[in-house]
């Protein structure tokens, strides 16, 4: 039976089990690196515990993005969102200056305050978790939903002229010559229609996006380091099970740069395209989504 925990942080052992604190907020936690933990669901096993970690896209978007998806999942064991420092809403003590790529540094830290844990890594949690090679050590299980293995920009160009979509090419040059929150929620408005496939989607996914925190610090911050870097996973899982979920018109990081890469044809790791379904896939194919999260948990052994 599942249980959600909205006031999981009032219960002493809940912080004594996973070493975390209180906040103000009674349905957070939070450790000592300032990162943000909500258990969102509980389905007991009658063996040892997967503890499934929801990692947020963006980077910026507030975890709570994904909690439509986990209370749809029903997954076993428990299931957690998980916001770094200055992500979302989770803003309380960051400095404008902070500096994101502690980001990295604190994946494994996260990782291992948990038993069994499984990542779930949404779009930008995909990314960082294909740049922590360390990972291999820790995890029971990996899925990069609508996540991308390498720089993407040039595959969503592409799409975006096949399919004649909207140009926002004026707003994303206003945000990069004058960066704040108010041009990047302007640029994020004029790319929604890249977001869902379905026009039913599309007014929930709109309503969604402009009920939740996107931080525009992280998020540039995020796109400058990919870019510079010529980003490209420098984590191919080698034991952990995978499960690469796609969708068959993501326009923003679309599938085939998964199905083109080599180096993800593994036993380990299997493919999941979603049909009729965009960059949200879970918003615009629900039941396709649960079906391969049900699958991929059959092949989980904590």
């Amino acid at each position: 039976m599942k249980a959600i925990f909205s006031i999981c942080a009032m219960f002493f052992g809940l912080q004594n089990c996973f070493g975390l604190s209180q906040s103000t907020d009674p349905k957070y936690l939070f450790d000592e690196h300032r990162i943000r933990y909500q258990l969102v669901a509980q389905n007991p096993q009658e063996k040892k515990t997967l503890n499934w970690l929801f990692i947020p896209g963006g980077p910026g978007c507030d975890s709570s993005s994904l909690l439509d998806l986990t209370q749809m999942l029903d997954l076993p064991g428990n299931v957690w969102l998980i916001d770094f420092p200055g992500n979302g809403s989770n803003t309380e003590g960051i400095s404008a200056d902070y500096d994101y790529n502690e980001w990295f540094d604190l994946m494994i830290p996260m990782v291992k305050r948990f038993e069994n844990p499984v990542i779930v890594g949404a779009s930008w949690g995909g990314v960082i978790s294909l740049l922590t090679p360390e990972l291999e050590n820790h995890l029971v299980g990996f899925v990069a939903l609508n996540s991308t293995p390498k720089l993407w920009l040039e595959a969503a160009a592409k799409c975006a002229q096949k399919y004649n979509l909207p140009d926002f090419v004026p707003q994303m040059q206003m945000l990069i010559q004058h960066p704040s929150q108010e041009t990047f929620d302007k640029m994020l408005d004029a790319c929604i229609s890249y977001y869902f496939y379905k026009k039913e989607s599309l007014e929930k996914g709109e309503d969604l996006l402009h009920s939740i925190a996107f931080s525009f610090r992280p998020a540039m911050w995020g796109l400058d380091k990919l870019v510079s870097s010529n980003y490209s996973a420098t984590w191919i899982p080698e034991k952990v099970p995978t499960l690469i979920l796609g969708s068959e018109f993501d326009w923003m990081t679309p599938f085939e740069l998964f199905q083109n890469d080599p180096r993800f044809l593994r036993d380990n790791i299997e493919f999941c395209e979603v049909k009729a379904a965009g960059h949200f896939s879970w918003i615009d194919n629900p039941s396709e989504v649960k079906a391969a999260f049900e699958k991929f948990s059959t092949r989980l052994k904590p």
